[in-house]
């Protein structure tokens, strides 16, 4: 009995690996998915890692497909675009002449609350 045991554990197909792929979307960003992506109609449909959620996406949205070992999907995906730094109007950093600058001070012209002997006070004049 025993050796019939061992017989079908070794004769017994190892457990598959899952195949994750990543789905790569217009005009940008990527979707994971669990197995292959089927394709019903016009929409691509999917199970999301790492739920395994049901999803679907237009297939009109969809830019490529690439198998990925299970690491990368794991990993955030690779960076299709650069930070250009911040933009103008949106506060933060600048960088003047190689070195990082820190947000400049608010304008001298509005209304200000100031401490007083008495309190606090609201002025328009420069400090």
């Amino acid at each position: 009995m025993q050796l019939l045991v061992v017989v079908l554990f070794l004769t017994a197909a190892p457990a598959a690996e899952p195949v994750y792929v990543r789905i790569d979307l217009i005009p940008s960003g990527s979707q994971v998915s669990i197995g292959e992506p089927t394709a019903r109609g016009s929409m691509v449909v999917f199970h999301a890692y790492p739920d395994g959620k049901l999803m679907s996406v237009r297939r009109s949205a969809v830019r490529s497909y690439s198998r990925i070992t299970a690491k990368e999907a794991v990993a955030p995906p690779p960076p299709s675009v650069l930070s250009i730094g911040n933009l103008g109007m949106q506060g933060g950093t600048t960088a003047s002449s190689g070195s990082t600058a820190t947000k400049s001070a608010p304008a001298a012209t509005g209304p200000r609350i100031v401490p007083t002997a008495d309190g606090l006070a609201i002025t328009t004049a420069p400090k």
